[in-house]
């Protein structure tokens, strides 16, 4: 009897111990997800392939800019948000391609593709070592997306265990800086 009872012990104890291991153990993707990296606004933040460093944020509701030898303008019913920052390949060539504005809400906004023609736009930039490459990231965002945001970028071609950088865009209390209408081309960021 004493040696059933210690078997049937045991037999709970190991089923005990694996339901324990099945509940923290983490899942494939956790195990093998982005590392990130992460900073404010100011900040340079380093990636495996790139640095990053955020300048500035403004906020419109139109957007005008010279693309293809007029002027164009792009409305929304939203916000544009347009974030100023210089990139640089830290010691390969490397294409940063995807972008995302990360609400507080963790809805995920991807970079416009509205404004062709811009041409400081930084989506898509190919970046060489040592010639660092400064200009915009624009998103169309909800307006309640905006405060207390996260700029999220990954490489392209993301691997498993590589790194993702996530810079804090800030809260910041009072009225949001909404502007009627931006001008890119007199604004800091643009290529003359």
């Amino acid at each position: 009897m004493m040696r059933w009872l210690a078997r049937l012990a045991a037999l709970l104890v190991a089923a005990l111990l694996l339901l324990a291991m099945q509940w923290t153990t983490p899942v494939y993707d956790e195990m093998i997800a982005a590392i990130p990296s992460g900073g404010q606004i100011g900040d340079t933040v380093a990636a495996r392939k790139f640095t990053i460093r955020i300048e500035t944020i403004q906020f419109a509701r139109q957007l005008r800019f010279k693309a293809y030898g007029k002027e164009e303008s792009r409305d929304t019913s939203g916000l544009w948000a347009v974030v100023t920052a210089t990139l640089a390949a830290r010691s390969e060539t490397t294409l940063v391609n995807d972008a995302y504005w990360e609400g507080p809400a963790g809805l995920l906004y991807s970079h416009s593709d509205r404004l062709s023609g811009v041409r400081s736009l930084l989506a898509g930039a190919m970046l060489q070592p040592g010639l660092p490459r400064r200009g915009w990231f624009i998103f169309e965002i909800r307006e309640d997306q905006a405060r207390g945001a996260t700029f999220v970028a990954p490489n392209a071609g993301l691997v498993p265990l590589d790194s993702i950088v996530r810079v804090k865009l800030g809260a910041g209390g009072g009225a949001l800086p909404i502007l009627d209408s931006l001008d890119l081309d007199r604004t800091p960021g643009a290529i003359e």
